[in-house]
């Protein structure tokens, strides 16, 4: 029983919603794109180096 609940309540990502869910139902549901805050971060420093 203890292993049922250590895997059911165990984060699989950093994000809450993202970690029950999934991410890609989060992404199909919101119309959007779930990346990491690292990630983001690089995405956003690369477009305003091009702008």
């Amino acid at each position: 029983m203890k292993k049922f609940f250590k895997k059911l309540f165990k984060k699989r990502h950093p994000y809450a919603p993202v970690a029950y869910l999934g991410r890609k139902a989060v992404e199909g549901s919101m119309g959007c794109k779930v990346v990491k805050t690292k990630k983001l971060y690089k995405i956003i420093q690369a477009e305003r180096e091009n702008s």
